[in-house]
């Protein structure tokens, strides 16, 4: 079938209408996309900041629609059913990563903006073990960055296989972090936010945590060898030293973001009187999806969003890429 979609044709350029022929195949599901997220995911591939943009890019990495037919072989969803679809697509399903129930590790995954098209569009088709049944309870335009940003705090979190009411921080409250501040408060942790702007003080209390000024941890001594856990969900610099120091001999620090700049550290630090470790976080499984829907619904998780319509694709873009939005950004379709 032809599907009407919006492209960038090449790097930095604006989206335009753009179609492509895709035929549903026995074990994949029609979606008619109602809404899609425009996150900066979506814009460093606009830029091609990776290096692995294919053009012509149909962004778009978090969607959510409804089903509007299903392959021959699909038994677990059917038409009208509400899901969501994030950055992977497909998987082999026979290596070993995915044999151990790790696919997003599969050396033949397909994703968006690398493999294969995304969600700005009018329809998508994706095989239907990435496409997630969203519980009822959640709201479909504030669930939408629950499907990469959701699933990557959240995985990374859990592999912290933290103890319960551990003492833990979260740098950068944007999409990631407000999110991350969310799980980590329903999980039953004490939880700080390292943040540059006072003025989200009162936005990380009604998530859940305790506000630091991130300018000034340097100068707290009181925040030496205080935290089990911390996760950075920044896209800025910061001295890794630092973060370091305020973990715990058996602390973990989880990188979610890339900084702009190589990050450096004394190595000491992992190892003297301690056994601090470092870690990142690339997405998660189909079981960490449905388990982080399942947590999100249970304790009403959801994101702060400003809805657009799909028709200001390209304003909501330039602001994305500006920096001049408050919350994340999903584009609705207009009924």
């Amino acid at each position: 079938m032809k599907i009407t979609a919006y492209a960038i044709k090449n790097k930095g350029g604006k989206a335009q209408p753009f179609s492509y022929e895709r035929n549903l195949v026995a074990n994949e599901v029609l979606v008619r996309i109602t809404h899609c997220g425009m996150a900066k995911g979506d814009i460093q591939g606009i830029e091609d900041e990776w290096g692995d943009t294919t053009f012509p890019l149909v962004p778009g990495h978090e969607i959510v629609g409804l089903i509007e037919e299903t392959g021959r072989q699909v038994t677990t969803l059917e038409k009208g059913d509400r899901v969501g679809i994030g950055y992977q697509q497909e998987a082999c399903f026979t290596c070993t990563y995915c044999r151990e129930g790790n696919e997003q590790f599969c050396p033949d995954q397909k994703v968006i903006a690398v493999d294969c098209y995304g969600g700005l569009a009018e329809y998508i088709i994706v095989d239907s073990r990435f496409a997630f049944k969203l519980p009822s309870i959640l709201d479909p335009a504030k669930s939408v960055p629950l499907l990469s940003s959701g699933l990557t705090v959240y995985t990374g979190i859990i592999r912290a296989n933290l103890k319960k009411n551990s003492i833990v921080a979260v740098s950068g409250v944007g999409g990631l972090g407000e999110l991350a501040t969310q799980f980590l408060d329903k999980m039953g942790h004490k939880v700080f936010a390292f943040s540059h702007s006072p003025q989200k003080k009162e936005l990380i209390h009604q998530l859940g945590a305790r506000y630091i000024d991130s300018s000034t941890l340097d100068s707290q001594a009181e925040l030496h060898r205080k935290f089990d856990f911390i996760l950075s969900t920044v896209n800025a610099n910061f001295q890794l030293d630092t973060y370091l120091k305020m973990l715990k001999p058996q602390g973990k620090l989880c990188l979610v973001a890339q900084t702009p700049d190589k990050l450096s550290m004394s190595a000491g630090l992992l190892y003297d009187y301690a056994q601090r470790t470092i870690y990142g976080n690339y997405t998660g499984s189909r079981q960490a999806m449905m388990d982080m829907l399942a947590f999100a619904a249970e304790h009403a998780i959801e994101s702060r969003v400003e809805v657009i319509p799909f028709s200001q694709m390209n304003e909501a873009i330039e602001r994305v890429k500006g920096g001049k939005v408050a919350m994340r950004v999903v584009l609705e379709q207009e009924k």
